[in-house]
């Protein structure tokens, strides 16, 4: 995750969600200004990307992020912390589960997709295969969340400036089937790319 140096510039306006559910397999991606993330039903984390869903149980959505481990796991980061933020090194991978919505935790924040045809199966492996697995086979945990219903997990790769929580995010919707490009390192560039997406719609829920 870089230094929020365009979290001025204006991101792409996206319609309301015409219904509060969609018909078939979704994906959500929540804009924070500067660093997104990808969130599912908790009932769409199947094979063994279910094995969150025993780590949270009673979840409704599981949002997953990216960014540098050294970085997204301080609490309250310093103009140091994020100087040296911009510096590659190992990942992480944060996962929070939400008892309701994603749309009602981020409101204004949340766009929602219509997953294509086998959508949710390859964004789940995406999500899988993100964490690093320790010998058993089990995501790697290497912090406790900075609030409750939330932990830090080591990522497969590094971050690198050309590889932000922005590209990562990129990455699994073109993994899921999207027609987008992940060549992209800020925010803002990520949210372009899902402006594309045909339906994509800002959701309440």
């Amino acid at each position: 995750m870089l230094v929020p140096l365009l979290a001025a510039c204006a991101h792409p306006d996206f319609p309301s969600c015409e219904s509060d559910a969609a018909p078939g397999p979704v994906a959500w991606v929540v804009d924070h200004g500067w660093h997104t993330e990808i969130g599912i039903p908790a009932t769409q984390a199947t094979g063994p990307l279910a094995y969150y869903r025993s780590v949270f149980p009673g979840a409704e959505t599981l949002m997953f992020g990216f960014g540098k481990q050294g970085f997204i796991t301080i609490r309250v980061p310093g103009a140091t912390d994020f100087a040296a933020g911009t510096i590659p090194g190992p990942g992480a991978v944060q996962v929070t589960a939400l008892r309701g919505p994603p749309g009602a935790a981020y409101p204004g924040r949340t766009i929602r997709l219509a997953l294509p045809p086998g959508g949710a199966e390859r964004l789940a492996a995406f999500l899988w295969k993100s964490a690093e697995p320790t010998p058993a086979g089990r995501p790697r945990l290497v912090a406790e969340g900075l609030f409750a219903g939330s932990a830090f997990y080591a990522s497969a790769r590094d971050y690198t400036l050309l590889y932000t929580c922005n590209t990562w995010t990129a990455d699994g919707l073109q993994q899921a089937g999207f027609p987008i490009g992940r060549d992209v390192v800020f925010a803002i560039g990520t949210m372009q790319e899902v402006a594309r997406i045909t339906g994509a719609c800002s959701s309440r829920l």
